[in-house]
């Protein structure tokens, strides 16, 4: 029987939050004709919990310390669905996920479709919690109007399986970079859409040090692959400009997300850290740009 859906999840140490996010996506309506894939590399016992507790889940366990990349590009060589939905485990989806995703493949041509992100009972979110989630997700909370975006969320996206695999069925990213592979998506004539009905909530309890020094790893392995095969001068342009990143980067997140019209006062409260967390990227791009990915690539594991 062919599959519909393939929804997979790359997690290390991400118990605490699994915790939360693996009952709300298996009382979905119809997850029973899905199939969920759990790549997990983590040390902490995650394995052998998700084994006992969710015999139904797919679970990919590798010894090695595996990145988020590295990890969702084995869940999707193991998918089998004509459509591939990637949660983080920190995802909390919504009743109703699974049936707006499946309608918005169903009635949409766009090969990538993603959805919008809350934060999880924000009502008693402390404001560390709102600085994360703004700095990472926050252009995404809701209300968000269907439409062509050019950035989705990595946490809430999804793809028709040609964008994927080959004619031969073979996975065309076996590390999957959501950038990368969307700008692919994008050059072949696929625009990304949002369906704001497929709805999840970030439930990340992640400490606010490792979050940010992750900042950093992460900006200096996006902008070390960005420029692999670019001339000196265009590295050394980017670099120069990098500086620049941090009112860019907060100008197009404050400005989507203050037109929402609540919870304004979470982003001015979190301004100081969103100059750090900004500032703390751009710093890893130009570094990438100058020096390449150096272990910046190795250290991303949320």
């Amino acid at each position: 029987m062919s599959v519909e859906v393939s929804i997979v999840i790359a997690a290390h140490n991400a118990r605490p939050a699994l915790v939360q996010s693996l009952p709300a996506l298996l009382a979905q309506e119809g997850i029973e004709a899905a199939e969920i894939i759990v790549a997990d590399s983590s040390n902490d016992g995650t394995a052998q919990w998700l084994t006992s507790q969710f015999p139904t889940v797919c679970l990919l366990h590798l010894e090695e310390a595996l990145t988020v990349p590295e990890l969702r590009g084995r869940a999707i060589a193991a998918a089998q669905g004509d459509i591939i939905a990637i949660l983080d485990p920190y995802s909390v989806v919504a009743p109703g996920w699974l049936t707006a995703l499946r309608q918005a493949h169903r009635e949409r041509p766009n090969g990538v479709i993603g959805g919008t992100v809350d934060l999880h009972q924000s009502d008693s979110a402390g404001w560390l919690d709102w600085a994360l989630y703004i700095n990472e997700y926050g252009m995404f909370m809701s209300p968000m109007s269907a439409g062509e975006m050019e950035i989705l969320p990595g946490s809430n996206i999804s793809y028709k399986r040609p964008l994927l695999f080959d004619e031969a069925n073979r996975p065309r990213h076996p590390v999957f970079w959501k950038t990368f592979t969307n700008q692919a998506a994008e050059a072949a004539g696929s625009a990304l859409w949002l369906a704001p009905e497929m709805q999840v909530s970030l439930y990340k309890p992640v400490p606010f040090v490792d979050f940010w020094r992750t900042r950093y790893h992460h900006g200096r392995c996006f902008a070390g692959m960005r420029v692999a095969d670019a001339p000196s001068r265009e590295r050394l342009w980017r670099a120069a400009t990098a500086p620049l990143l941090p009112f860019l980067l907060l100008w197009r997140w404050g400005r989507r997300y203050l037109r929402k019209g609540h919870h304004r006062d979470k982003f001015l409260l979190t301004l100081p850290l969103q100059w750090l967390l900004f500032g703390t990227w751009a710093l890893g791009e130009m570094v990438g740009y100058l020096r390449g990915t150096g272990d910046g690539c190795r250290e991303l594991f949320y």
